[in-house]
């Protein structure tokens, strides 16, 4: 078994479903890792070599992660099955995943990237910039 599917049946990935400028801003989060992220900070130069890259492949995820989550969160809600409803969770998940990694990011550098927007305006208007371009 490769490590991308190891890592991908280890993820345990959630939705975190976030406001930015009025416009939902998905994540995935490794369930495990949430509690230990959100307290270690990143420097700013750091965090720059990383986004000033990545922004695009990053908009490029979170359009189909978003795109995702609409189809999944319909068909869940539609579920009367609890065994069918996690099925479909953990379906939606590994798509998820897979979107942010056929992108070219793993799921640690999507979440940094996805957490610094948050952090910054400037940053939030150029992630705007960059997803109005491209719709």
């Amino acid at each position: 078994m490769n490590s991308m599917t190891m890592g991908l049946q280890k993820l345990s990935a959630l939705f975190v479903i976030l406001s930015v400028s009025g416009l939902g801003l998905l994540s995935v989060a490794n369930a495990q890792d949430v509690n230990s992220r959100s307290q270690t900070v990143e420097s700013q130069p750091m965090q720059k070599e990383l986004i000033e890259p990545n922004l695009e492949p990053f908009v490029g995820a979170y359009k189909e992660i978003s795109q995702i989550h609409t189809t999944y969160k319909e068909r869940i809600i539609q579920s009367d099955d609890p065994t069918k409803s996690e099925a479909l969770q953990e379906e939606a998940n590994q798509k998820m995943s897979q979107a942010v990694t056929d992108h070219g990011l793993t799921i640690t550098d999507y979440n940094t990237i996805f957490q610094s927007i948050q952090n910054d305006p400037a940053l939030k208007e150029e992630f705007m910039t960059v997803l109005n371009r491209t719709q």
